[in-house]
């Protein structure tokens, strides 16, 4: 029991999960754009899937409503981070594949490195892990290298917008866990989701020449995985991460999302799996172990607890 309860409190199984839900995000939500609809209004139906999903579990857990100015902070919170992360995913995504938006995210974690430094805060990071961070970094290029014919350079646009996303996705980490309104629960991260929604609806007319979202599986498919699976179940368990773990660690899933893109491919889509892929494969695990606490201790927690989906304990 012990030993389950260590490996439970390094966080290890649920950034295991986490990478399984957002790496299929990648190429699932390609999918949808494949099937004909406008990037962006993918976009705003997939938070608006998510607030429609979150008023319910507010109903039925009672959780008590955080005052109005902390629900404030919390919608100018999802706009900036979710927003901020999911606009340029979506828009890179028309010009190039989900294997290799997972690839130039996989950069969040030196973000957050960056975001850190900058701050002057220290969250115990060593070179161990940034060796480890290393790692991680360059498996995933090995698997863009393995995956895109041995060029990123393709799609220059696609690259910078996933880019600004993967710098959104760490300095929003960093912010998380620093900066998140106090006492917030389950109603904050709603809010989050209508925060985000709002800026994408307001930037559609400008980002989108069209509406189109034609009615079939790839289209419904998407806005139901990436609404439900991608943003209430995902980002749920991303800022519990941050809050528990630290952001570096918390972005570590970003080195999982390529070997899940890659699997999916596989599976569903008959590709080949390469050596060169094998190796970034196992260079990804090997930062995966380094930076599993050596001492089998949950490091101290920062910022506010994150918030629950089912009845919070805390009073507002």
């Amino acid at each position: 029991m012990a030993d389950r309860r260590s490996i439970w409190d390094s966080g290890v199984p649920q950034l295991l999960f986490l990478g399984l839900l957002w790496g299929a995000t990648f190429p699932i939500a390609r999918v949808g754009i494949d099937g004909g609809a406008n990037p962006f209004v993918l976009v705003v139906l997939d938070l608006a899937l998510a607030v429609v999903v979150m008023a319910p579990v507010l109903a039925l857990s009672h959780t008590p409503r955080p005052p109005l100015r902390t629900l404030a902070q919390s919608a100018g919170l999802g706009a900036l981070l979710i927003a901020g992360i999911n606009l340029p995913l979506y828009w890179g995504l028309q010009y190039a594949t989900g294997g290799a938006a997972s690839i130039v995210y996989a950069t969040a974690p030196f973000v957050s490195l960056l975001a850190l430094g900058i701050l002057g805060a220290s969250d115990g990071i060593r070179r161990v892990q940034v060796v480890a961070l290393a790692l991680g970094l360059t498996g995933v290029i090995l698997i863009g290298f393995a995956t895109t014919g041995g060029s990123l350079l393709a799609g220059l646009v696609a690259v910078a917008a996933f880019g600004l996303g993967a710098a959104c996705q760490g300095v929003g980490a960093v912010f998380v866990g620093r900066a998140r309104p106090r006492g917030e629960n389950a109603w904050g991260l709603t809010f989050q989701f209508a925060g985000a929604g709002a800026a994408a609806l307001v930037a559609l007319p400008f980002l989108a020449r069209n509406l189109s979202f034609p009615l079939n599986a790839s289209t419904l498919g998407s806005v139901v995985y990436v609404g439900l699976l991608t943003m209430v179940v995902g980002y749920t368990l991303f800022y519990r991460l941050i809050q528990g773990f630290g952001p570096v660690r918390a972005n570590q899933v970003t080195f999982l999302n390529p070997v899940v893109a890659l699997l999916v491919g596989v599976v569903a889509f008959g590709e080949g799996f390469e050596p060169l892929e094998a190796v970034a494969l196992a260079l990804i695990i090997l930062a995966l172990l380094l930076l599993h606490p050596s001492s089998g201790q949950r490091p101290v927690p920062t910022g506010t607890p994150a918030p629950p989906l089912a009845r919070s304990r805390e009073p507002s």
